[in-house]
């Protein structure tokens, strides 16, 4: 008699470390998204007070923003597929990314691949990282609309 035995696919972890963080003050929202609509409706409420409550991400995270103004934070057990990464520094702690009148970010935010868009978030297909059955560690610039990814220069302005 044999016998047949189905293994599972292997489980993966991704390390999503957050860089270019300026202050110690508030909080790191990430949120892990696995479709275009999700990624999407994320970017759409990420001025709502929230974000990490919606049932439609993949996955969330709130990291108090600290003194080494670096964080990081891992996910375990991904299935392999495609997936995208929206964060943001809230750093006045309401929950949500502010914006001036036109739309546009007055905090610091990123995507997976330091992914950007043009008068806008980036596209989708920018973000997708492929998360297969090994481990992945992903480091994010965050981005301030005023100055671009926050590099060394920017930090001692």
């Amino acid at each position: 008699m044999s016998s047949l035995f189905v293994l599972p696919a292997q489980a993966a972890e991704l390390r999503i470390t957050v860089e270019g963080i300026r202050s110690q003050s508030g909080t790191i929202l990430i949120g892990l998204y696995d479709s275009l609509a999700t990624f999407n409706r994320a970017i759409a409420m990420s001025d709502r007070e929230g974000f990490l409550n919606d049932p439609s991400r993949f996955a969330a995270v709130a990291l108090r923003a600290n003194a080494a103004l670096k964080s990081s934070v891992v996910f375990t057990n991904l299935n392999p597929g495609r997936y995208a990464i929206v964060l943001f520094h809230d750093e006045d702690g309401n929950g949500k990314l502010n914006k001036d009148a036109l739309g546009v970010p007055t905090e610091p935010y990123g995507f997976s691949n330091d992914a950007r868009g043009f008068l806008g978030p980036p596209a989708f297909e920018k973000a997708i990282m492929q998360i297969d059955d090994s481990d992945k560690v992903v480091r994010i610039t965050l981005t301030r609309p005023d100055s671009g990814p926050m590099d060394d220069k920017s930090k001692r302005r």
